[in-house]
Formats: C-alpha cells, structure tokens, sequence
C-alpha cells in the first residue's frame, strides 16, 4: 500500500528519495488504515526505509516487526525532488523525459520507471510464501505494476507521471503469486478514507 500523505504532498512537491515524515493528514490516514486492518493477519510486515512509509506501519500495524527494504523506495526524482509539478512541467528537459520515462532517468540523477520497477520485482519474486503486507510509494507501486503485467507507462495529458490510474493514500492494493504468476486481486482501494 502507499504511504499516507505528507505536508510536500499537500504542496504538489515531488519527494522521490527525501525523507519527508507524515504530515498530519497522513497521520489520520494511516489511523484509518490501523481501523480497517484490526483482527487481520498482515504476515510479514516490509516497509521502504523512507520516513513516510514507516510512519504509515508503525500508526497502521502498531506493535508488529517490520523489516526495512531500501528497494521498496520512491522512483528517486533527480533534480525534480521538492519541486512542483507547475515547476516539472516547465523544465526544458521534462519534455525529452517523458517521451520514454519508463527507459530515461529523471533529470538530474534520478532513476528510469523501468529501474524503480526491476528492484520493486526483485523484492517481490524474493518474498517466501505467504501474507506479506508492504507499505511503499505511489510510483514505485504502479512500476512495479507496470513491470509484473506488462501495462504502458504512457504520457498521460494534465498529469506529470506516465501513469493513467492513480494510487490514493494508504490505498490498498493486493497481489497473489501462483504457480502461473502474480494475479492483481484488488487496487487502490480506499474505502477506509471515506465518510
């Protein structure tokens, strides 16, 4: 699932690899995931090493172990990271990215789609059997999509990524390997945000 949000969030800012914590809506978010996720079993419990993401654990799953996994990291946004998107869009070289982010790394020293989607797969076709519950981020999540079911990572008009869903957060969303592969049983569910 996606972190809850974060004061940069709330500001339109790319973060990508700047450890920004939960902001206070975050907060509430994440204490409406630990509501819905009471009396279940979460298995294992991974989580990126970005403050935000273990925030959202420890105020969803409070008291269970979690194990800290650098590949479960937000696309590292290159020179992007704590500017708008108003800013990104009128970058000279954003234009040039986008014409294939899922190959091109972001300007600036950040990484390719294709990258942020190779390590998130790695972490996932590494995991034993079981229930494994991951709190990630919004990019890394729909890469790592993108790369298990083959889905175009396309320029989508009036949005900066190359996505056409969105991923809400602390969204749920739920993969089952099988002996035919990985089967996308639930996205972006986020029922536990609203009324």
């Amino acid at each position: 699932m996606r972190h809850g949000a974060t004061a940069w969030n709330g500001e339109g800012r790319w973060q990508g690899w700047t450890d920004t914590p939960l902001g206070e809506l975050g907060e509430r978010q994440a204490a409406r995931l630990a509501g819905r996720l009471l009396g279940t079993d979460p298995g294992q419990v991974h989580s990126s090493d970005l403050q935000r993401a273990v925030d959202t654990a420890l105020l969803a799953l409070p008291g269970e172990p979690l194990t800290l996994d650098v590949r479960l990291r937000e696309l590292h946004f290159g020179r992007y990271e704590g500017a708008t998107s108003e800013q990104v869009l009128h970058d000279p070289e954003y234009a040039a990215w986008q014409r294939d982010p899922w190959r091109l790394p972001a300007p600036g020293g950040g990484e390719s789609l294709e990258a942020v989607g190779e390590r998130m797969r790695d972490w996932a076709e590494g995991l034993p059997g079981g229930t494994v519950t991951a709190f990630t981020h919004g990019a890394a999540l729909r890469a790592l999509l993108c790369t298990l079911f083959g889905w175009p990572a396309t320029p989508q008009p009036g949005y900066v990524l190359p996505f056409p869903y969105r991923h809400a957060h602390t969204g749920l969303t739920r993969l089952e390997r099988g002996a035919a592969g990985w089967t996308l049983i639930m996205y972006n569910d986020h029922a536990h945000l609203e009324g």
